[in-house]
C-alpha cells in the first residue's frame, strides 16, 4: 500500500489545528440527506426502470471519498463587502503563530488570470493550513476544491505538486464570494488531496464503427440490471486510510 505523509509544522500544530483525514470521514451533509430514489423503487421496477438519484451514483461517491481532506485551521472572520479590499481577523491565539496564517496575493501575480470577478472578490485570499504533504517516489498530488461539498463562500485554486520531490508546505489560494461577511469556521474542508502515480500517456482516437460496437454492447449489459451493474461488476473499490 502506498503512503502519503502529512507533516505538522510543529507540536503546536497537532494540539491546536484539525488533522487531515481520509475524505471518506467527512461526507457532505447534503449527500447524507439525499434520498437514494426519487420515487418508490418497487413502482419503478414494475415498469422496467429505476428512479435512482445522485445518492446512488458511484462516480459522485468516489469523487467525494477520494484522497484526503485538509481543513480550515481556525475560525476566520472575513469581510468582502468592500469591493476594493478584503479584511479579516483570526482568534488571538492563532494570530500569534510564527508563520502567517492568512495572507494575500499581489494583483500582479494574477494579472492575466481569468478571475471570476462577477461572483468573487477580486482580491485573492491565502490560507496556511499548518500541514505539509509528501509522497513516495513516483507519486504526485492533486490539490483541489473538495468534490461536491456543502456550499462555502470561497473557491480554491487547484494544482498538481510532485510531492515526492517537494513536500508541499505553502499557502492555498482562494477567492471569497463578493459581499460575504461572516466566519468561515475551523474544520471547514479546505482542499481535497488526491495522490496519484505519474505515468506516461498517449491518446488514441478509436474508429467510429469499433467505438459504436463497444459502446452498444456496454449499454446493453448495464441495462440487464435494474441497478448496481456498474457498482457490482465494473467499479474498483478505492481505499484511502
Amino acid at each position: 500500500m502506498s503512503i502519503i505523509k502529512f507533516y505538522p509544522f510543529s507540536e503546536e500544530t497537532r494540539s491546536v489545528f484539525p488533522e487531515p483525514t481520509p475524505s471518506s470521514k467527512n461526507i457532505p451533509e447534503w449527500y447524507k440527506r439525499q434520498p437514494a430514489y426519487g420515487v418508490p423503487e418497487e413502482g419503478q421496477m414494475k415498469v422496467g426502470s429505476s428512479a435512482s438519484t445522485v445518492k446512488r451514483c458511484m462516480p459522485v461517491f468516489d469523487g467525494i471519498t477520494s484522497g484526503y481532506t485538509i481543513y480550515i485551521p481556525c475560525d476566520i472572520f472575513i469581510d468582502a463587502t468592500n469591493p476594493d479590499k478584503l479584511t479579516w481577523s483570526v482568534p488571538l491565539v492563532a494570530s500569534q503563530m510564527k508563520r502567517d496564517l492568512v495572507s494575500s496575493h499581489s494583483p500582479e501575480q494574477v494579472s492575466e488570470y481569468p478571475l471570476e470577478t462577477d461572483k468573487y472578490h477580486k482580491e485573492l485570499f491565502r490560507i496556511l493550513p499548518f500541514w505539509a504533504v509528501g509522497t513516495a517516489k513516483g507519486y504526485s498530488c492533486l490539490f483541489m476544491q473538495p468534490f461536491h461539498r456543502d456550499p462555502v463562500p470561497f473557491r480554491v485554486f487547484g494544482g498538481i505538486i510532485d510531492t515526492d520531490a517537494f513536500i508541499a508546505d505553502g499557502h492555498y489560494s482562494l477567492q471569497i464570494e463578493k459581499g460575504f461577511k461572516g466566519v468561515i469556521e475551523r474544520g471547514t474542508p479546505l482542499v481535497q488531496v488526491i495522490p496519484f502515480k505519474r505515468e506516461e500517456w498517449k491518446m488514441e482516437i478509436v474508429d467510429a464503427q469499433e467505438s459504436n460496437k463497444i459502446l452498444s454492447m456496454q449499454r446493453v449489459k448495464i441495462r440487464t440490471k435494474f441497478k448496481n451493474y456498474y457498482r457490482n461488476y465494473l467499479r474498483v473499490p478505492k481505499e484511502y486510510k
